[in-house]
């Protein structure tokens, strides 16, 4: 019937987006975002510096 097409059709769309985890759980990514994070601080005191500097 076509309810269960719809539903087999929602499970793979389900699946797939699982898969695709832009986040992976892994210890190595934690240490990246924290790194991340703290460039970002970086830059954005940068940033400001700058803007002040132009002033």
């Amino acid at each position: 019937s076509e309810s269960e097409g719809e539903s087999k059709e929602e499970e793979t769309r389900q699946e797939e987006e699982e898969s695709f985890d832009p986040i992976p759980r892994t210890p190595k990514k934690s240490e990246d975002e924290s790194n991340d994070e703290e460039d970002q601080e970086l830059r954005l005191s940068e940033e400001a510096g700058i803007q002040e500097e132009e002033e």
